[in-house]
C-alpha cells in the first residue's frame, strides 16, 4: 500500500516537470513474471519505468549505488538489487530469475549501461538469456524525447516477445544473442534512434 502512494506521488511529481505520454499500454501483461527491455540514456529511465508502468518493476543497479546510505536505501525501496557491472554476476542473474518466476517483473537494460544519442549500441545476451532460463516473454520499452525540463517524454510499450526455438530445443549461444538484437531493434526503432547495424 505505502508503494503504491509514494508511486502516485512520484508520477504526480514527474507530470509536473515532464510532458508525459504513454503508449499502447495494453500491450503491458496484467500478471506473470516478465520482463521489461528498455533503452537506456538517463538515470531518469528507472524512476519514468517504476512510476509510469502499471505494476510494480524490479530491477537491476550498479553495486556503487548501495555503498551510499540514503541513496541505497532509495533505490532498495524502488526495486532495485545490485549487479556487479563487466563481470558474470551469478547472484545478480539468480535474483532476476527468482523474481521472474514469482510472477513479477523484471526491468532489464539489454545494453548493459547507458548510451547516449549518436553513441553506437552494443547488444549483451542477458536479456534473451534469462527469457529462455524463466519462459518469461519480453516486453519491448521504448522512451523517447530529451530529457529536460517541461519536454516531452514518450512511452511506447510493445507487443510480448517470447524466447524459444520453434521445437522447444535449447537455443544456441548464437541464437540468444539473435533473439537479442531483434528485441533492441524493436525497442531502439519505437523509440525513433539509430539503428544502422541491427536491422532485422
Amino acid at each position: 500500500m505505502l508503494f503504491k502512494i509514494i508511486k502516485f506521488l512520484i508520477k504526480c511529481f514527474l507530470h509536473v516537470f515532464f510532458r508525459l505520454k504513454v503508449h499502447n499500454i495494453e500491450n503491458f501483461p496484467k500478471e506473470g513474471g516478465t520482463i521489461v527491455a528498455i533503452n537506456h540514456k538517463s538515470n531518469w529511465d528507472a524512476v519514468f519505468c517504476v512510476a509510469l508502468l502499471p505494476r510494480r518493476i524490479f530491477f537491476m543497479a550498479k553495486q556503487e549505488l548501495f555503498s551510499k546510505p540514503l541513496l541505497g536505501k532509495i533505490v532498495k525501496w524502488a526495486g532495485a538489487f545490485p549487479v556487479n557491472r563487466g563481470t558474470a554476476d551469478v547472484g545478480a542473474i539468480k535474483n532476476a530469475i527468482k523474481i521472474l518466476k514469482n510472477g513479477e517483473c523484471m526491468a532489464i537494460f539489454p545494453e548493459g549501461t547507458r548510451v547516449r544519442e549518436g553513441e553506437p549500441h552494443e547488444i549483451k545476451s542477458g536479456v534473451a538469456m534469462i527469457a529462455e532460463k524463466t519462459k518469461a516473454p519480453v516486453v519491448p520499452v521504448a522512451i523517447k524525447g530529451k530529457y529536460g525540463i517541461f519536454r516531452k517524454i514518450e512511452i511506447f510499450v510493445g507487443e510480448p516477445v517470447y524466447v524459444k526455438s520453434e521445437d522447444g530445443s535449447k537455443l544456441s549461444h548464437e541464437e540468444i544473442y539473435e533473439f537479442s538484437r531483434q528485441i533492441m531493434y524493436g525497442v531502439l526503432k519505437m523509440a525513433g534512434e539509430n539503428v544502422e547495424g541491427l536491422s532485422c
